[in-house]
């Protein structure tokens, strides 16, 4: 198989896989209130968070106070605080990368280096006919 065929082939199982991902079928659903308190609980009250609002809009901050129907936030170090309905929220993420998540970027970023280098070196050792 000659390389620009490799290339027409790739192109044909790319394109129907790219026109697949309409913006459609990244609507999100409503999310369930209920569960939405239960995941802004399980961060609790002093911890920092990303919330994603029905809006697609984002709303950044730690967690002040978490009542009945909705919960407080503090974004950054302004005095300013913001109630947010659970009822608004559509999806609850830490605001920071954890230890573990940081030591596995830093990973991969080693290991695509190493495989970069070890590449390079190859195709330079390799005769030329």
């Amino acid at each position: 198989m000659t390389f620009s065929r490799i290339f027409r082939l790739a192109a044909l199982l790319l394109v129907p896989a790219l026109l697949g991902n309409s913006p459609a079928f990244a609507a999100k659903k409503p999310a369930d209130p209920a569960v939405m308190k239960a995941k802004v609980q399980i961060h609790g009250v002093g911890q920092g968070v990303r919330v994603t609002l029905a809006d697609n809009s984002e709303a950044r901050g730690l967690i002040v106070a978490i009542g009945d129907q909705s919960f407080t936030l503090k974004p950054g170090k302004s005095a300013h605080v913001r109630q947010i309905e659970f009822a608004q929220v559509t999806s609850v993420h830490r605001d920071r990368l954890s230890r573990g998540q940081k030591i596995g970027v830093g990973f991969g970023v080693f290991a695509a280096g190493v495989a970069i280098v070890a590449a390079v070196a190859a195709n330079s050792l390799r005769p030329w006919n």
